[in-house]
């Protein structure tokens, strides 16, 4: 899974654990494929974030050490519905399959994984994995990235029955946040949370982060519980695509219902907005300081490709 940031290490552990593998003398070329497979599932602003910093770390960082494996190397990403970023424009949708297909990346869309198998291969070394699509075909793969819509966190579920909660998990609130039954003592807020009114929020950073300052304001008494509703505003959409590229979709910003088309863009300039946005979010200079320092250090030098 890619939530959290455990699950981000042993991802990348796994990924250098695999070319490890694959560099083992006399392995056999079917069982490097299987190694050196990648495969994501969904079709999301998060999936494709992290297959583009997937096909760059691979071709840009691990090059350095594997050269010899990359002809070995797939990436495949595997989404349900008939195309990737769904939420966005689809002149961006359209723009990012494309930026996808030229770097040989496999797009498989209207294809849903229906099972894994484990499997013993015909001189293989390793324990095998494949994935079943729902099309009949499989593939195997050394590598599985699920990001294709994830249950809530286990404190959520944890609690039970203890407060009411929408068909998806997440705990049901009011227009002020307030979760029903509890109202005036307990909030909640982000993907642990659902309006009862109206259509669910998106589970994205900037829906928390405006509930995090309205709450704030309540709990430090600026503002009155039952007072004024919270309201998102929608700064619109955005996604980081490797080789500084990205994609910044402006067609509906603003609080639902009363939305305006500001402008969508691709390229350099998308990748500069959403690496703007992401840095004046940080909460401290330290951060502010370190991470622009790291951009450069990885430009300049590579990423780090050891474990820890």
């Amino acid at each position: 899974f890619l939530k959290h940031l455990y699950h981000a290490r042993k991802i990348r552990n796994n990924i250098i654990d695999s070319f490890e593998k694959a560099a083992i003398p006399h392995m056999s070329n079917a069982e490097r494929k299987r190694l050196l497979s990648f495969v994501v599932v969904g079709g999301g602003p998060t999936s494709c974030e992290f297959v583009a910093e997937l096909h760059d770390f691979v071709k840009d960082d691990i090059s350095r050490t594997y050269k010899d494996l990359l002809p070995h190397v797939t990436i495949t990403i595997v989404e349900a519905g008939p195309a990737l970023l769904g939420p966005f424009d689809v002149a961006l949708q359209k723009y990012t399959e494309g930026l996808f297909e030229k770097r040989d990346i496999d797009v498989r869309l209207g294809t849903a994984v229906t099972g894994i198998e484990d499997f013993i291969g015909d001189g293989y070394r390793y324990p095998g994995r494949r994935a079943v699509f729902s099309d009949g075909d499989t593939l195997e793969f050394g590598t599985m990235v699920w990001s294709a819509g994830l249950s809530p966190v286990k404190f959520t579920e944890e609690l039970g029955d203890v407060f009411q909660k929408h068909k998806n998990g997440r705990i049901v609130v009011d227009d002020y946040l307030r979760v029903k039954g509890h109202e005036g003592s307990i909030w909640a807020m982000g993907d642990a949370a659902v309006n009862e009114n109206g259509p669910p929020l998106p589970q994205l950073a900037q829906v928390a982060r405006q509930q995090g300052i309205y709450l704030a304001k309540i709990i430090n008494g600026e503002k009155t519980e039952d007072g004024e509703p919270f309201s998102f505003f929608n700064l619109g959409s955005m996604a980081s695509l490797g080789g500084f590229k990205g994609v910044y979709d402006g067609s509906n910003v603003g609080v639902r219902g009363k939305e305006i088309q500001v402008t969508k863009f691709t390229g350099f300039l998308a990748l500069l907005l959403w690496r703007f946005a992401y840095w004046g979010r940080q909460t401290s200079i330290q951060n502010k300081i370190l991470i622009p320092l790291h951009w450069v250090k990885s430009s300049l030098f590579g990423r780090d490709i050891s474990r820890f």
